[in-house]
């Protein structure tokens, strides 16, 4: 019998490259304790590894800029909550100038403390827009997909075309 060529090995090592993409994550694993016994197996094992790493780069979750809509939207928000939540308190504030305001400077009236008031209103509004945001949309849970049932699969694949059609990397 002869020994196999270095040709032979390259098309042997890229039909199982290929055929590596195909396979489930447990199919993959399965591979992967098979080619760590085999002598002389660097190139299986370097291509199941480096399948490996591919697939744990795509489930790492992508952080992106929330969309210009989102960002307006939040700002609307925040500005809506802290004139809600301001409102009662310029009342209250301004009723007890109005009782004090032939007894005191005009100039302390508008003092920076009014200001340091505002953007305090400002800032707290907007942390209680995000808290509220992310109690209604909790963070995406990653899952396997060897547990999801056939209707989650079938949600998946819905998912993963749609994105396909948008040219993202799935």
């Amino acid at each position: 019998m002869t020994a196999p060529t270095v040709l032979d090995m390259t098309v042997v090592l890229d039909r199982y490259r290929v055929r590596l993409r195909e396979v489930s994550d447990v199919e993959l694993e399965r591979q992967a304790a098979a080619v760590a016994v085999l002598p002389g197996g660097d190139g299986l094992r370097r291509l199941v590894d480096a399948e490996r790493e591919y697939r744990q780069a795509l489930r790492r979750p992508v952080v992106s800029a929330p969309p210009a809509s989102r960002t307006v939207s939040r700002a609307l928000r925040a500005a809506a909550v802290t004139a809600v939540a301001g409102a009662p308190v310029a009342v209250l504030a301004g009723r007890a100038m109005s009782d004090h305001a032939d007894q005191v400077p005009q100039v302390l009236l508008y003092s920076p403390v009014v200001a340091v008031g505002l953007v305090t209103g400002v800032v707290v509004g907007g942390r209680l827009v995000r808290w509220f945001d992310d109690r209604r949309h909790p963070p995406a849970v990653d899952v396997d997909e060897a547990d999801l049932d056939p209707y989650g699969r079938q949600l998946l694949a819905q998912v993963r075309a749609r994105r396909r059609a948008r040219g993202e990397v799935c």
